[in-house]
């Protein structure tokens, strides 16, 4: 095996001892971001088995807003060699639920000293902060929207639903995923979109009805500027059949 392979086989060795701990994700990534090797509680997260997981990257996995968050966090690993440690995240996990995990990151290197990949832990951690239906306020607003899509709540309504004030929701969204609350919605609403154009019949004025968007020519547009190209191309490069 070439050093790399070596330095990530050597770190995959690891991963099932993780299994030993509870409420524990384990992985190991090259540097191209795919899973070398997780533990099962990773897997479980994707709703996955562990050998189906290996070789995906976290945007096979995970919703596409949260998937960008890991792999800008893997990038910097990366690029500076520097150690994530205990960052506080929501997690995607199967069935769509969110929750809160205390994440860290750290690089591998071969022999020679480059970088050849990462490899990461994330344990649960009890919320800081209860909405007013018991949970975390982003994980309420995260369901609240998804939920509603059709109807396209804003962001006034969804810090009220969660328990916090606009100004908390707006930190706490830009702490967690780097944008605003506004920007964030429109990310959910058009990726749900894109999953309806790869996987359902529906027509371009159907989605955008069940995404919340006025009108057909409204979500045209808005779908152009996040995704460089129209509906109906994008259905035609990307369509599942």
């Amino acid at each position: 095996m070439k050093p790399s392979s070596e330095t990530l086989a050597a770190a995959a060795a690891w991963a099932p001892l993780l299994d030993t701990l509870e409420n524990v994700m384990g992985w190991v990534k090259d540097a191209a971001g795919r899973f070398v090797a997780v533990n099962t509680g990773l897997a479980a997260s994707a709703g996955l088995e562990r050998d189906e997981v290996e070789g995906q990257t976290d945007a096979d996995l995970y919703a596409p807003e949260f998937a960008a968050v890991y792999q800008r966090d893997d990038a910097a690993v990366l690029a500076s060699g520097r150690s994530l440690l205990n960052k506080p995240e929501l997690i995607n996990m199967a069935g769509g639920e969110v929750e809160w995990r205390l994440t860290s990151k750290v690089a591998l290197r071969d022999g020679a000293g480059r970088i050849v990949g990462t490899a990461g832990v994330s344990r649960r951690m009890a919320s800081d902060v209860r909405g007013a239906e018991g949970g975390d306020p982003l994980a309420n607003l995260i369901r609240h929207a998804r939920e509603n899509m059709a109807r396209g709540p804003g962001v006034a309504e969804l810090a009220k639903r969660a328990g916090v004030s606009v100004a908390t929701l707006e930190r706490r969204i830009r702490q967690n995923f780097g944008t605003t609350p506004r920007s964030f919605l429109a990310e959910i609403r058009i990726n749900e979109a894109a999953k309806l154009l790869k996987e359902s019949n529906l027509n371009v004025s159907e989605i955008a009805d069940r995404t919340g968007y006025e009108s057909a020519a409204s979500f045209t547009r808005a779908f152009r500027r996040r995704q460089g190209v129209a509906p109906g191309e994008f259905r035609r490069r990307f369509r599942r059949t």
